[in-house]
């Protein structure tokens, strides 16, 4: 075993200064390394397809990275199953820094308590959460030709038995507009017919073409839609209004008040990674989300960049197993 290269160390604590002395992670044991970190390109899974929101924090995530650690950042799209065809590879991947997880509710926690078959991977044993770095509410939106102008004209829409199911388009069993569709079919005996996409990206794409009529959309993805007439927003999934869409309600507003349905991206490392090469990581992540570029992008998007480390990270991952699987008990899902 040769201590973690000092190379690396350096870099850690210029980059959190105190707080790694305090921590007291290098110089010890616990900072070692079979080999010198990174010590070859890292690879950022994303377990969605490219194009929505998630992809799009990733790719400035990893710029930022590759800038501070030296090395190449891949981004990788892994899609399909929710999100937990790539979270289950970064899972099973060698613990050494080299291949992460940038993760959020729905691929970490959504999937595992809404899937019917077992995941094969634990989001709490399997992983070393890093840091939490945005904070996302979509919006539920409806091409022009289903008429809707309002969240009330598609609570109207939805509850007319004299209509066809209307077709709401979702990123699978555990996404926030999933958990929306299933308050509402149980609540308002809402007459839906859920159509799951393997990510925002081409969810909205179907959208904005008219395929699909109602379905949701980060900010980024709508917001030019929003102002041509192309798309209509009807209601924000999570806790509050948007400052950029202020006539649009927030569903807290109509009574679906838990789960938190806004969607949190971070970054995760395999279990058994290294601390050091954690504590760069945090480091580096942290400096990332504090740039220009990552806080303008967030903005844009209608999300906030956060810096939610390791321990409260797990805190929030923890509450929102606990509150979504409280949930599918009293709201069973509904089928596709």
């Amino acid at each position: 075993m040769t201590v973690i290269t000092h190379h690396l160390q350096r870099r850690a604590a210029l980059l959190l200064g105190p707080l790694l002395l305090a921590s007291g992670l290098l110089g010890t044991p616990a900072a070692q390394a079979e080999e010198p970190w990174p010590s070859k390109e890292i690879h950022l899974v994303v377990p969605w397809a490219a194009g929505g929101p998630s992809d799009a924090f990733a790719r400035i995530l990893s710029r930022e990275l590759e800038a501070t650690l030296g090395k190449p950042v891949l981004v990788e799209n892994k899609p399909g199953a929710t999100g937990v065809i790539g979270v289950r590879h970064v899972a099973r991947s060698k613990a050494d820094g080299h291949t992460l997880l940038f993760g959020n509710t729905v691929s970490l926690v959504g999937s595992v308590v809404s899937s019917n078959e077992p995941v094969q991977f634990d989001p709490v044993k399997d992983f070393t959460p890093v840091a939490l770095v945005a904070e996302t509410a979509y919006i539920l939106s409806a091409h022009p030709s289903t008429g809707l102008k309002r969240y009330q004209d598609f609570l109207a829409r939805i509850k007319d038995r004299n209509q066809p199911p209307l077709a709401v388009g979702s990123t699978g069993n555990g996404a926030t507009s999933d958990i929306l569709y299933d308050w509402l079919i149980h609540k308002h005996q809402a007459n839906l017919t859920k159509v799951a996409f393997k990510g925002t990206g081409p969810l909205v794409a179907d959208l904005i073409a008219g395929h699909l009529p109602v379905g949701t959309a980060g900010l980024s993805l709508a917001a030019a839609q929003y102002k041509e007439g192309k798309l209509t927003p009807l209601v924000v999934v999570g806790k509050n209004r948007l400052p950029e869409l202020p006539e649009v309600p927030a569903v807290t507003e109509f009574g679906l008040n838990e789960p938190d349905l806004t969607v949190w991206d971070g970054l995760f490392a395999p279990a058994g990674t290294p601390p050091a090469v954690v504590a760069a990581l945090t480091a580096a992540v942290h400096k990332a989300v504090q740039g220009a570029a990552f806080k303008d992008f967030a903005q844009k998007n209608g999300s906030s960049a956060v810096f939610i480390p390791a321990d409260k990270a797990a805190a929030r991952l923890h509450k929102d197993l606990v509150e979504r699987q409280r949930f599918k008990t009293q709201y069973p899902a509904a089928p596709y």
